[in-house]
């Protein structure tokens, strides 16, 4: 009882171990710090790579003349004004003290997920019209009738030479547009095929199971090429809500009643509607396989 040294030694345990619970802390913070840092760094590097696919995708023809005539919306030019967004809202958190840093990395890693995603929403949608562009039903086997004469291919536009005494300039005739890939037009081809066949069925009895079997295949298609379409629309919807959201996000956050909560409950929602069609774009994906399986080249 007066022996002080069991007293010295618990002192000296207790610091030691309050010490090293401290700086075991840290340890764990800074690990989980470096594994944060080192996740969004191969995040931003997937995406990079990601958008130079795209990128390349949009330059190939036709989507390239389809986006220089204005009938696709400038992709790319939306993004980066989705990355500058992203990139001011980095800016205002890093000048809130009222906000931890966990807080902070999960908007940002939020906003970074949106940036994926939308890439991904935009390669889905130029996959879809290259698709539609380049396919058309089964060949036309059960027809008798003699091919139709090839349309020739069109002159090339002679320019327009206007000479003056102080300017002469080459301006050649400004070339029309080929307009977006239409659904309507692929299901009205398929619903011809379908008749075609009917008539000759009744003409030719013999050959009736072969065409009920071959308009079998033709219904087929039908349906997928409506799957399909359904599928695009619900990424065209997607896609034209992702600049509201982040300018959204970028006033909360900037705000002077800055509530966390609020905005986490808000980016919750954004992220489940995005997760949402992201599990119905992948759904239909089959669709997609079996409508490029399933059509022939032009």
């Amino acid at each position: 009882m007066w022996n002080p040294l069991p007293l010295i030694l618990w002192g000296l345990a207790a610091t030691g171990w309050v010490s090293l619970s401290a700086t075991g802390d840290r340890y764990i913070k800074q690990i989980e710090d470096e594994e944060r840092r080192g996740e969004q760094a191969k995040a931003e590097k997937d995406r990079e790579v990601l958008r130079q696919q795209v990128e390349a995708m949009l330059g190939e023809s036709p989507v390239a003349q389809w986006g220089r005539a204005g009938l696709l919306p400038d992709y790319l030019a939306s993004y980066r004004r989705l990355a500058e967004i992203r990139g001011r809202v980095t800016q205002v958190l890093a000048g809130r003290s009222d906000l931890d840093e966990v807080t902070k990395a999960g908007i940002l890693q939020q906003l970074g997920y949106m940036l994926t995603t939308y890439l991904s929403f935009v390669r889905e949608r130029v996959s879809y019209l290259q698709i539609l562009a380049n396919i058309r039903p089964a060949t036309d086997a059960f027809s008798d009738q003699p091919p139709a004469p090839a349309t020739p291919a069109p002159q090339p536009q002679v320019p327009v030479i206007r000479r003056d005494s102080r300017l002469q300039a080459v301006r050649p005739f400004p070339q029309p547009a080929a307009a977006l890939p239409s659904v309507e037009k692929r299901l009205a081809e398929v619903d011809a095929k379908c008749q075609a066949l009917k008539e000759l069925a009744q003409k030719e009895p013999a050959t009736a199971k072969t065409r009920e079997w071959h308009i079998g295949i033709l219904e087929k298609q039908r349906e997928l090429l409506l799957e399909c379409q359904k599928r695009d629309q619900m990424v065209v919807a997607q896609l034209g809500a992702f600049t509201d959201v982040f300018e959204v996000i970028l006033g909360r956050v900037s705000a002077s009643q800055f509530s966390a909560t609020e905005v986490a409950s808000y980016m919750g929602a954004v992220v489940e509607q995005i997760v949402e069609t992201e599990r119905f774009v992948d759904s239909l994906r089959p669709a997609m396989d079996q409508l490029v399986g399933g059509m022939g080249p032009v």
